[in-house]
């Protein structure tokens, strides 16, 4: 659906200083954790953020460092990996997303 760069493939805990930030109504695609887990998704889902996660951990607008998280709505329903779902939405960790750039159109 996207076209996506080397600069995507980038690890969560070193995102590159040009990318995109995270806020409601940014595009993203979630990537798998580093060691597979029934908690990854199939595919790398892409969907919308819609809202900040559980602010109660961490005001959302914190680095980038696994405590913050974002409500995502999925473009179509997702299932976990371990059969789980499906899920229109989830609570998703800001270190697992990754912002799209926006259509130069």
């Amino acid at each position: 659906m996207w076209k996506r760069s080397a600069k995507d493939d980038r690890t969560p805990s070193a995102p590159a200083a040009d990318a995109p930030g995270l806020g409601v109504g940014v595009q993203v695609y979630v990537r798998e954790h580093d060691q597979p887990s029934s908690d990854d998704w199939v595919g790398e889902p892409t969907g919308v953020i819609v809202a900040p996660g559980d602010r109660s951990l961490r005001n959302v607008y914190g680095p980038l460092d696994g405590l913050t998280t974002w409500t995502v709505a999925f473009f179509e329903p997702q299932r976990r990996r371990d059969g789980r779902g499906p899920y229109e939405r989830a609570v998703i960790p800001a270190a697992l997303l990754v912002a799209e750039e926006p259509y130069p159109g």
